[in-house]
């Protein structure tokens, strides 16, 4: 690595988490091609999939999981 990647790196370690998070989206979308997905679509593809987990649920083939426990798990994750 040379001299000014690990000055920059030095430097982008010492910001915030949410500063470094920041970058590092827009570094990996400097460097990975997305296809531009049309809006439509993918509105469809979430009406599919929460459709299909309802009738899962009403199958019984799906669990409920109370809202409180999924953001107490997302708040442990964050520390």
């Amino acid at each position: 690595m040379s001299n000014l990647s690990k000055a920059i790196e030095s430097e982008a370690l010492a910001l915030p988490l949410e500063e470094r998070t920041r970058l590092v989206i827009h570094l990996l979308e400097s460097i990975e091609s997305r296809p531009v997905s049309d809006p439509k679509k993918v509105e469809a593809a979430w009406v599919a999939e929460s459709n299909r987990r309802y009738e899962a649920y009403l199958r019984g083939e799906e669990q409920a999981i109370p809202a409180e426990d999924v953001f107490a798990e997302l708040r442990e994750d964050d520390h």
